[in-house]
């Protein structure tokens, strides 16, 4: 049996796709399975995929579901996961020759041991291999996500190799109409009480593309208001910092107001993540300034309306 799955979700990308597959196939390590989700592609994704299993040269798995967004489609991939390892790689990135080998060899080192941590997490590089991102710590410390961007103040993309029995006790919410959560709302639950594992191998490549979820900004939470939410809330929830906690709750409470949102709704996501108390104080002066970001956002609103 495979210790690792390369999950990679898609919608459309027929013409990205080809470089990480011949990234792929290009692995000094080939003892992975290449689980594609495909998020209701129109254009010839299938048949590609179909004429690279007939190649026979890595072992690929293909799921086609209507088109519901990413954060769905990764819900489906860990349901189907069957491997101890899980990675997502996006359809326009790609992985160094020796990726496959880096994971599995920390993987061999740790797997008999008694197992505190809930994913691996090293930053990305660009497609010269070069690292990205700003106020990286250098060490192999085990670390909550909300440290390492709150505390550590870490700016930039992160690969996660998630160790699959875990994450399968997770999921992203999922909203009616809404196609996008910001991954933050997974790793946040997912870190507020279990740890991942710092590694300073650099072996996942990207570059941003003009139709990807980054570039897109702040445009996809106006248009998916439940998703960006409950992510709000969390950080709030999870601030050690009393002003900051009390400003991000100000902010989801806004939000809501803003979007007119179905507050049960919301609270129902927020308790499987045990994560829907706030104290009196807290929530008295969240009020206060909630008008203040309500205004803001409405302002917002109609700029991205024009």
């Amino acid at each position: 049996m495979k210790d690792l799955t390369i999950f990679t979700p898609t919608y459309n990308r027929a013409s990205l796709l080809t470089s990480l597959y011949q990234s792929l196939c290009k692995q000094i390590n080939k003892d992975f399975v290449w689980l594609i989700v495909d998020d209701g592609s129109k254009d010839k994704t299938k048949e590609l995929i179909q004429e690279w299993k007939s190649q026979n040269i890595i072992d690929i798995e293909y799921i086609y579901q209507e088109n519901q967004g990413k954060h769905v489609a990764h819900n489906k991939a860990v349901k189907n996961c069957n491997t101890d390892l899980f990675v997502c790689v996006d359809s326009d990135d790609i992985l160094t020759e020796n990726a496959v080998q880096i994971i599995l060899n920390y993987w061999a080192k740790d797997k008999n041991d008694l197992i505190d941590f809930v994913a691996y997490c090293s930053r990305r590089g660009d497609l010269l291999g070069n690292p990205t991102g700003k106020r990286w710590i250098d060490d192999e410390r085990k670390i909550s996500f909300f440290d390492l961007y709150e505390k550590h103040k870490y700016r930039g993309e992160l690969v996660l190799i998630w160790i699959t029995k875990i994450l399968k006790q997770y999921s992203f919410p999922i909203f009616e109409y809404e196609k996008f959560v910001t991954e933050n709302v997974l790793y946040y639950q997912i870190s507020y009480d279990k740890s991942v594992k710092l590694i300073n191998d650099v072996f996942y490549l990207f570059e941003y593309k003009p139709d990807g979820y980054t570039k897109q900004g702040e445009k996809l939470y106006y248009k998916n208001p439940y998703g960006y939410a409950i992510y709000r809330y969390q950080v709030g929830y999870l601030s050690l910092n009393l002003l900051k906690k009390i400003r991000w709750i100000a902010r989801y409470k806004g939000w809501i107001k803003t979007f007119n949102l179905n507050k049960n709704l919301i609270e129902n996501e927020l308790k499987k993540m045990n994560l829907n108390k706030t104290n009196v104080i807290i929530n008295l002066l969240s009020d206060i300034y909630a008008l203040l970001y309500k205004n803001k956002y409405n302002k917002k609103r109609s700029e991205y309306k024009k």
